[in-house]
C-alpha cells in the first residue's frame, strides 16, 4: 500500500462517519421536533435518495476529469453538512444537511474507492479494494458509536457530533489534497455519457448477483440504523443513547473485520456466505421484542455487521479486479449506490410503524430479506459464475515480435 493510498483512505473514514452520526440521535429527533417513526425514517433515507444519482454521475465524471476534481468538493460539501446540523433548531433544517450529506458521499464515495485503489501497486490492487471497504465500514460504524457517547454524556446531545465531526473532516481534506492526482483529465473526452462500467458478458451476472447482494445488505443495515433506534427505544425502553450508538457502530464497524477473515476467499463465495447468514440473523431482531431484551439486538448488530462485511469484501473486490483504470470509477460508484439504494424501503417500514407497530414492521422486514437472500443465491449465482479478473492486452510491438514471420 502506497502512502497515497493511506491518505484516500482517511478521506474516505472521516467522511463516511459524518452521514451515520443521526442514528442514535433520530429518537431525539422524534422527541425534541414531535415528529414521526416515517418522518424520522424519511429523514434517514433522503440522503439516500440524493446520494444514488449523484454517485452515478460523479463516477463517470471522474474517469474523464480526475479524480481530485470530485473529492475535494465532496469533503467541503460534508464540513457543510454537519455544520448545517450543528446549527439545526428545526425540521427543514435536518433535511437540508441530509441532502448535503447525499451530494458528498454521492460525490466521493465510489470515486474515493477508486482513488485507493489507484495508488495501489499492480500486486495490491485486491488489498487496496478490501480496505476501501474496511474504512467504509468502519468510518460508517464510528459516526453513531461516537456520538451516541457523546449525545449521552455532552451537554448540547443533538450538536456536540456535529461540531467534533467538522474537526476531523479537516483532517480528511488535507489527506486528500495531498495526495497525488491518479488519473488525468483527458484533453478530449467527447461527448459525456452516463455508463456502469460493467465489463462486456458481466453486465446480467452483475445485476443479479452483486447488485442485489449489496442492496440486500444496505437494506438490512438501513434498518437497523433508522427503525431498530426507535424500536429500542420506544418498544424496548432503552433510554441510554450511548446503547443506541453502540448498535449502529457494531452493524457498520464489525463488518472492518470480515475483509481479514475472508481474504483468500473467492470473492463471489463471501457474497453468498453474506447473503445467507445477514438474512437469517435479521430474525433476531424480531426476536427481541418478544424476549423484551436490547441485548440480543445488540448480539444481532454485530453478527449482521460481521456477515454483510463479506458481501462488502466481494463486492469491492470483484468491481477492482474486472476492469481497467478508466472504468473504476463508474463501477465503483455504481457499486455502492446498490450499497444505498436498499434503505430507501426503509421509508416504508416507517410509516409501516406508526400504523400496525414496529415489532410487525421488523417482521415484514425479515421476510423481505429472506426473499432477496433466495433470489441472490438460486439466481443470480448461476448468471455470475465466476469473476473474470480483466487483464492489460499484449503491447502491440511485443505481439509483433512473437508472431511467426510470413514464409
Amino acid at each position: 500500500m502506497t502512502s497515497g493510498s493511506w491518505k484516500a483512505l482517511v478521506g474516505m473514514l472521516v467522511l463516511t462517519m459524518g452521514t451515520s452520526t443521526i442514528t442514535p440521535l433520530l429518537p431525539l429527533y422524534k422527541q425534541d421536533f414531535g415528529i414521526s417513526t416515517g418522518t424520522a425514517t424519511l429523514l434517514f433515507v433522503t440522503y439516500t435518495i440524493t446520494v444514488c444519482p449523484t454517485m452515478l454521475i460523479a463516477g463517470n465524471l471522474s474517469d474523464r476529469l480526475g479524480r481530485k476534481r470530485l473529492l475535494l468538493p465532496a469533503l467541503v460539501l460534508m464540513t457543510l453538512a454537519s455544520l448545517v446540523f450543528a446549527l439545526a433548531e428545526s425540521v427543514p433544517m435536518l433535511f437540508a444537511g441530509r441532502v448535503l450529506q447525499g451530494l458528498a458521499i454521492g460525490g466521493f464515495l465510489g470515486v474515493g474507492a477508486a482513488f485507493v485503489v489507484d495508488h495501489a501497486n499492480a500486486d495490491r490492487k485486491a488489498l487496496a479494494a478490501a480496505l476501501a471497504g474496511v474504512f467504509f465500514r468502519l468510518g460508517f460504524g464510528l459516526g453513531p458509536g461516537l456520538a451516541g457517547i457523546a449525545a449521552e454524556y455532552a451537554a448540547s446531545p443533538r450538536h456536540t457530533p456535529f461540531w467534533g465531526h467538522i474537526a476531523l473532516m479537516v483532517v480528511g481534506i488535507v489527506a486528500v489534497s495531498t495526495a497525488a492526482e491518479t488519473l488525468m483529465r483527458r484533453p478530449d473526452p467527447g461527448p459525456f455519457r452516463i455508463r456502469i462500467g460493467v465489463p462486456s458478458g458481466q453486465a446480467l451476472g452483475f445485476l443479479t448477483y452483486v447488485a442485489p447482494a449489496t442492496f440486500l445488505m444496505s437494506f438490512i443495515e438501513g434498518t437497523v440504523l433508522s427503525v431498530v433506534p426507535i424500536f429500542v427505544v420506544d418498544t424496548l425502553g432503552v433510554q441510554n443513547l450511548a446503547v443506541v450508538g453502540a448498535i449502529g457502530f457494531l452493524v457498520l464497524a464489525v463488518g472492518g473485520v470480515a475483509p481479514f477473515v475472508a481474504r483468500g476467499l473467492d470473492p463471489r463465495r463471501a457474497v453468498m456466505t453474506g447473503v445467507a447468514l445477514s438474512s437469517l440473523l435479521s430474525l433476531l431482531i424480531v426476536t427481541s421484542s418478544g424476549l423484551d431484551t436490547v441485548v440480543l439486538v445488540v448480539l444481532a448488530a454485530a453478527a449482521i455487521g460481521f456477515t454483510n462485511g463479506f458481501i462488502l469484501y466481494g463486492g469491492t473486490v470483484i468491481c477492482g479486479t474486472i476492469v481497467p483504470i478508466e472504468e473504476r470509477g463508474k463501477l465503483m460508484s455504481l457499486l455502492y449506490m446498490c450499497a444505498y439504494a436498499g434503505t430507501i424501503p426503509t421509508i416504508a417500514l416507517g410509516y409501516l410503524g406508526d400504523a400496525i407497530g414496529l415489532t410487525r414492521s421488523l417482521a415484514i422486514f425479515s421476510g423481505v430479506a429472506l426473499v432477496l437472500a433466495c433470489f441472490v443465491l438460486l439466481v443470480g449465482r448461476r448468471l455470475f459464475r465466476e469473476v473474470v479478473p480483466y487483464r492489460e492486452p499484449a503491447p502491440v510491438a511485443a505481439e509483433a515480435a512473437v508472431a511467426p514471420r510470413p514464409t
